[in-house]
């Protein structure tokens, strides 16, 4: 399969529109990539790079250039902890690092700063499949990596813009980091449709967020869990949005309430909301749940995308995905970048779950998220979901195996004695086996998944 994401049918028709307002289009951005890989073929190929990425014109074009002059980036987010990248950059020693902020030099092209390092003439080769490396779902602490092929990237991207029959009138505002697989997903399938990317780093709760919607008019918006519930707080029921026409959900359970409303929402707009799971291990996505369908099938995963399928092992009711777009395997060394492809397109996702007679999937709980308290095994998903059904308002639940500790986003003391109650009395438990805290805001990854850390810390 041969690689390209940059494929709108005319050259004049716009590609991005970068954080200062400026339009491109897809023959001025074609340019500017082809002499940014130009300059990294020049300087050797097959080279492995770090990209502190951003929703900026600038981290775009150093991404799509490394691809096509086949280096092998490594998409880390800009502001990574001192730490983690230090970790990062000895476990891999890139030959290039790229990002705001490090003042060698500028990549021609891409205007982004660039700094080379001292290669390892004995190091492993990098297996020839081997396209682009992203931080494993929601370990941005961890030097494991997913390995992704190219054909990987593509089918993914491929698949993404059939089932959303995205195509070149289509127009999003970047909501989520593309170092994050769903926010890269959003990057590939509208460039390969002969989509607009409107780049921006605005929450969506700030003003400037929806005075750029005003203004680029976006056909579809992007986001986890978190940000559908910002976009509620903001008020998006009550915003003009003329051209909007899609929502998307992934990166974790929406949750029956909110998905509800979402839903009642769209069809109130005439929105398609699209409610979607996937992992970065299979690139990005894996099912969703088709619009039309999505009132009856509330807390559904829905279907496998276009060229993929998924099933339940019998033995251990393990969800099991096939496909094209499955990565090739972990790395947690340079020396594992020489491996080719470990799965053969078949990934054990590590969910539970089960198919409906419609053939819809449904996603049960982690193998691995669960405590043992007082003899008895406990499903921490099991749990976040039954209390914010409880509560009504968002949780997190975490624990060793002598202890579970639980947050849930609120105050006051008779809020944190409901919670209490509640899982006393749904497990059974003494309050010495359970800790329950109220937080302003529950701890999020910069994906905007929930970081499980600050709660481990506290058992």
């Amino acid at each position: 399969m041969s690689f390209h994401l940059l494929s709108a049918p005319r050259r004049e028709a716009p590609a991005v529109v970068d954080e200062g307002g400026r339009t491109l289009n897809y023959g001025e951005l074609d340019e500017r990539v082809t002499q940014s890989a130009a300059f990294l073929r020049s300087r050797g190929e097959r080279q492995l790079g770090a990209l502190f990425s951003s929703n900026r014109l600038e981290s775009l074009v150093a991404y799509l250039a490394a691809l096509r002059a086949g280096h092998v980036p490594i998409l880390l987010p800009q502001g990574m902890p001192e730490p983690l990248q230090q970790e990062l950059l000895r476990t891999y020693a890139p030959a290039w690092t790229m990002g705001t902020g490090l003042g060698d030099e500028r990549l021609p092209g891409s205007g982004i700063d660039l700094q080379w390092a001292e290669t390892d003439a004995d190091a492993p080769a990098l297996h020839p499949d081997l396209g682009l490396l992203l931080s494993t779902s929601g370990t941005t602490g961890s030097a494991r990596l997913v390995r992704l092929s190219l054909a990987a990237v593509q089918a993914n991207a491929e698949s993404i813009a059939q089932y959303l029959q995205l195509g070149e009138g289509e127009r999003t505002v970047t909501t989520l980091p593309p170092s994050y697989s769903y926010g890269l997903s959003v990057l590939n399938s509208h460039l390969l449709a002969g989509g607009c990317l409107v780049l921006s780093e605005h929450s969506v709760l700030s003003r400037e967020f929806w005075d750029l919607c005003e203004q680029q008019r976006p056909t579809s918006l992007a986001g986890v869990p978190a940000t559908h519930q910002m976009l509620q707080r903001a008020g998006i029921g009550q915003k003009a949005l003329p051209s909007l026409r899609t929502l998307t959900q992934a990166g974790g359970a929406l949750g029956d309430k909110l998905a509800a409303s979402m839903c009642a929402l769209s069809a109130e707009r005439g929105w398609r909301f699209f409610v979607m799971y996937g992992q970065t291990e299979a690139t990005a996505r894996i099912s969703y749940v088709p619009p039309e369908q999505l009132a009856r099938k509330l807390g559904s995963i829905g279907v496998a995308i276009p060229k993929g399928e998924l099933s339940i092992d019998s033995a251990t009711g393990e969800l099991v995905y096939r496909g094209p777009n499955v990565m090739m395997g972990y790395a947690s060394s340079r020396a594992e970048l020489a491996l080719g492809d470990e799965l053969g397109g078949v990934l054990r996702t590590g969910d539970l779950g089960h198919c409906d007679d419609d053939g819809f999937f449904h996603v049960t709980g982690r193998l691995k998220r669960f405590v043992k308290l007082a003899g008895n095994r406990i499903g921490l998903d099991e749990v976040e979901r039954g209390l914010q059904r409880s509560m009504d308002l968002p949780v997190s639940a975490s624990g060793r195996d002598d202890r579970l500790v639980v947050w849930v986003e609120g105050e006051g003391a008779p809020l944190a004695s409901r919670a209490e109650t509640w899982v006393r009395e749904t497990y059974g438990l003494h309050r010495s086996l359970f800790r329950v805290s109220c937080v302003p805001r529950l701890p999020l990854l910069a994906n905007g998944k929930k970081d499980y850390r600050p709660l481990l810390e506290t058992t």
